[in-house]
């Protein structure tokens, strides 16, 4: 009779919990504020399509943005010239950012710009850099501001025309970067927050020093390559997140199967 009883008891703690056992998935969109998957039919036009559902689509500027076979799925693949890039719609910045991480799958066979909202006023992300030890070498960038200018680097060259899963990391704390889903290098972080004050814009494949849409950028070492699942989340991810992100999920968000409400009823039953 106990045990009976045990069980309806649990049944009923399963019922009352379901909607939250289904949910649990490998990797949270809690914080994401821009993703670009570049699969051909997120493309529409000139417009790449947020799929983060916050509507900071992307306008290709020039016409030699393709789309080719990415690493999930379809990707972009830019030619390395300033006047071809994707200016980001919406998402500007001027207050300053607490938690931040920016992720994208690159294959670049040279230095070349991920995404910048200005590193003399909040941050960029490239393959290689034109500042320090950096500069002519291409290992990951992940520059930031203020008070002054923090231009810092990871340590594995990413140059080399293979697919990399790039992170770069922030959590008032620390600066990270992560490549391949392992810590490439770290460094305590210059100040709390990113960020000077002047208002920008963002570009991916090209410098920002935009201070409203689609206007000036700078510097224009543009990006060259393939570029795939391009994320910018106001949150640290966490390590497992990267890893699993690392994997080339062809959804990242999908519900881990071993925490659905049917795997949990043969674990009743089990019990029972």
């Amino acid at each position: 009779m106990k045990t009976a009883h045990t069980f309806r008891l649990m049944m009923i703690g399963l019922i009352l919990m379901g909607p939250v056992l289904v949910v649990n998935a490998q990797v949270s969109e809690d914080e994401l504020m821009i993703y670009y998957s570049y699969n051909k039919d997120t493309i529409k036009g000139d417009d790449v399509i947020d799929v983060s559902g916050n509507k900071n689509d992307g306008l290709i500027k020039g016409g030699n943005i393709d789309p080719v076979a990415g690493k999930v799925g379809e990707a972009l693949e830019f030619p390395g010239v300033a006047t071809d890039y994707i200016s980001v719609r919406n998402h500007m910045y001027e207050d300053p950012i607490e938690e931040f991480t920016i992720v994208a799958w690159v294959k670049a066979p040279a230095r070349g710009m991920i995404a910048s909202w200005d590193r003399s006023e909040f941050f960029r992300f490239a393959v290689g850099d034109d500042v320090g030890g950096n500069n002519g070498q291409t290992f990951t960038a992940f520059d930031t501001c203020c008070p002054c200018c923090h231009d810092w680097f990871g340590k594995t060259d990413v140059g080399d025309d293979k697919w990399h899963h790039l992170v770069a990391w922030f959590d008032g704390k620390e600066k990270r970067i992560y490549v391949d889903g392992e810590l490439d290098e770290k460094i305590g972080a210059p100040a709390k927050v990113i960020g000077a004050g002047l208002a920008r814009f963002g570009f991916i494949g090209i410098g920002s020093e935009a201070g409203a849409f689609d206007a000036a950028t700078g510097p224009t070492w543009a990006y060259k390559g393939i570029m795939d699942e391009f994320m910018l989340y106001h949150r640290p991810l966490t390590e497992k997140e990267i890893e699993y992100l690392a994997d080339g999920p062809e959804n990242p968000f999908d519900v881990d199967p071993r925490d659905k409400v049917s795997t949990t009823w043969g674990h009743m039953k089990d019990v029972r």
